[in-house]
């Protein structure tokens, strides 16, 4: 759109090569004119051998001004309103800078063409935006139904099927209570977001993903731009996770064993070693269709967690659906929003509550969505209180876990101990509850219980852990009679239900 009367104050041409090596970034310095109040940035490069180039821009004073990642729209920075990805605000004179990602590379590299015009007026239509007010859906204390992983059209990967009101209203139809809008290094969703939240009746969680070429996490209930740029100016992932810890969100390590190479950029998780993982909040134990991904991604991204938990972390499990289109057309490496679900045991329906509870490790993940069967435990404590999942509790000499399963007939709860097996339980009807027991001994172990579907052996449940101390020259063992690979009471199950042995190999995932 063209408004009469406009002036072009000023146009740009500027080009050159983008080449392996020296970096993930360049920067192309260019002048803003006085009374710029809309510019329109288009640019072009060379896409043979499936190239691609990722662009943003940063203003003269160097601060973050919005990110299009592959996006190939021309980018329009204003004062009111920006494209999708991009903030308003004041145009201040002087140099601002055209950042470029070398996303993928061919060896000869992309020569690329940039024309910038400068406008006295604006051209975009203005979109209702507000500053962000806490709010409280629910003052119950309870489990709360969310996804962690949804993008609408502010992140450049999508398409205009999922605005902010889409991916929400697809929540309602999913029955979540919340959602993290997690579009792709950028905040310009905040203020839409804020602007209608009165309006929704599901929370959505302030946030970004953090995308970067060698892992990607959700910054969850942060206010402002997270540097994504590792490797700019020395900048490293222990930076980042510093900088969501600082503005108190929660940091989420996303499909950490997604490694699909140039199929998805970045998306496996290669910051095992520079990770300041005590810092860290959750890792996803499964992102995305559940048909392909339970099999192909969950065991790894399991032994990973285990992995870190044997080290001392204490991470929650979460998941998210990653997805980009409201539900429209999902592929079947993709799912709609709400698969996988989480459930957060929180004090409330706010964004602190929700984080706190995350913090708390209070998650089990459902892990093909919110109306599948689900699990829930509680761990009676030394003193005859109550633990709940994510607990820590210290002097305890019989481990006994209650454990209910609803909607989770003819398939099978297995209690594990420290990344193993020990013992499982059949579930015979839609609202079953049970017991596991386990003597810790003098040793501290961490407990979660899995559910795995009766017919094809998958898992469909995962729940975080608890974390039990056990008493100094107590003897420890399985008190229901398991073993630690799992395989003897669930021969003797098995047995007693008349199934078939091959399932006794399948349900150690």
């Amino acid at each position: 759109m063209l408004i009469v009367g406009l002036v072009v104050l000023g146009t740009l041409h500027l080009e050159g090569m983008a080449t392996p090596g020296n970096g993930d970034f360049i920067d192309v310095p260019f002048a803003v004119p006085a009374g710029t109040v809309e510019m329109q940035i288009a640019r072009t490069y060379d896409t043979t051998q499936s190239q691609i180039l990722d662009f943003g821009v940063w203003q003269a004073d160097a601060s973050f001004r919005g990110w299009s990642g592959g996006l190939t729209d021309d980018i329009v920075v204003g004062v009111d309103q920006s494209t999708r990805g991009y903030l308003p605000g004041a145009i201040a004179t002087g140099t601002w800078t055209l950042v470029i990602g070398k996303a993928r590379l061919a060896a000869q590299g992309s020569h690329y063409a940039i024309d910038i015009t400068f406008r006295d007026d604006a051209t975009l239509t203005v979109r209702p935006k507000a500053d962000y007010t806490p709010v409280e859906l629910s003052a119950d204390t309870r489990w709360y139904r969310g996804d962690f992983h949804v993008h609408s059209t502010e992140s450049g990967d999508t398409t205009t099927d999922a605005s902010p009101d889409d991916d929400v209203a697809l929540a309602k139809m999913q029955g979540l209570d919340f959602i993290h809008m997690s579009d792709h290094n950028t905040v310009s969703q905040l203020a839409l977001s804020a602007a209608s939240q009165p309006t929704w009746p599901v929370l959505v969680l302030r946030g970004s993903e953090i995308t970067t070429y060698s892992g990607h996490g959700n910054g969850v209930g942060i206010s402002s731009y997270v540097d994504h740029r590792v490797g700019y100016d020395n900048r490293t992932m222990q930076n980042i996770v510093d900088d969501v810890v600082a503005q108190g969100g929660i940091f989420l390590v996303n499909h950490p064993a997604d490694n699909l190479g140039q199929q998805c950029i970045g998306c496996a998780w290669g910051h095992m070693d520079d990770t300041p993982w005590d810092e860290v909040s959750g890792i996803e134990v499964l992102t995305s269709g559940w048909d392909i991904g339970v099999n192909l991604f969950t065991p790894t991204v399991l032994q990973m967690w285990d992995t870190l938990e044997d080290a001392g972390h204490k991470l929650a499990a979460v998941g998210g659906s990653d997805d980009h289109r409201a539900g429209v057309n999902e592929g079947g490496t993709s799912s709609d929003v709400g698969s996988p679900c989480v459930s957060v045991l929180a004090d409330g329906l706010s964004e602190a509550a929700i984080l706190a509870g995350v913090r708390a490790r209070h998650t089990i993940v459902q892990l093909r969505g919110c109306s599948d069967a689900m699990v829930t435990a509680t761990m009676k404590t030394p003193t005859g209180g109550v633990a709940q999942i994510g607990d820590e509790v210290a002097g305890v000499e019989d481990a006994v876990f209650t454990v209910h399963v609803t909607g989770g007939d003819t398939g099978i709860a297995s209690l594990w101990r420290d990344g193993k097996q020990i013992d499982v339980h059949p579930i015979s009807g839609d609202d079953v509850t049970f017991t596991f027991e386990d003597r810790p001994g003098a040793e501290n172990h961490r407990y979660r219980i899995e559910l795995v579907e009766g017919q094809s052996n998958r898992r469909i449940v995962i729940t975080s852990h608890f974390y039990v101390d056990g008493i100094a020259g107590s003897s420890g063992g399985c008190s229901t009679g398991g073993s630690p690979t799992g395989l003897l009471p669930l021969l003797g199950v098995l047995g007693l239900l008349g199934l078939k042995r091959r399932r006794v190999d399948r349900v150690a995932l």
